[in-house]
């Protein structure tokens, strides 16, 4: 099973964040994330996305208070392109029982559940997308959105 069809199973462990209610950029009815110019993502990302991240992420883990785009994006920050998934992220095991294995390790487990109980649906909250789910819609925000499998490029 290669990363791009791993099951729920998988991602309802990993992934990112709440709803927001305001884009912070005009005050009017907020846009998905999808339909931002790419000027608009850059204002959105630094205005609502990263403080909201480093809240979310700092109260889990306290080396987050500094968060930056760097955490995520990495070379993207110095390209200019800040595509995800990113280079810089952990990678995922590429297949399901794979990842259950690296569960096993009770650090890997806490993220996991952190990431599925936090910054999956508060992600997928202020950027205004579905997630993941196989059984509505497939191709709904997930952990490989941000989080690249191992051994991709």
């Amino acid at each position: 099973m290669n990363t791009k069809g791993i099951s729920l199973a998988v991602c309802i462990f990993v992934a990112a964040c709440s709803a927001g209610t305001d884009d912070g950029l005009t005050g009017a009815e907020p846009k998905a994330y999808t339909e931002m110019s790419f000027e608009e993502r850059a204002l959105f990302m630094n205005d609502v996305v990263l403080p909201e991240m480093r809240k979310t992420f700092s109260a889990f883990d306290p080396k987050y208070a500094n968060m930056s785009c760097d955490t995520c994006h990495s070379e993207g920050v110095r390209t200019g392109k800040y595509a995800m998934p990113s280079n810089g992220m952990v990678r995922l095991p590429p297949t399901e029982e794979e990842f259950y294995e690296y569960l096993k390790d009770p650090e890997h487990a806490r993220w996991a559940q952190f990431m599925m109980d936090k910054v999956w649906p508060e992600m997928a909250g202020l950027l205004k997308v579905k997630m993941f789910d196989p059984a509505t819609h497939a191709d709904g925000f997930s952990c490989h959105n941000c989080h690249k499998g191992e051994g991709e490029p």
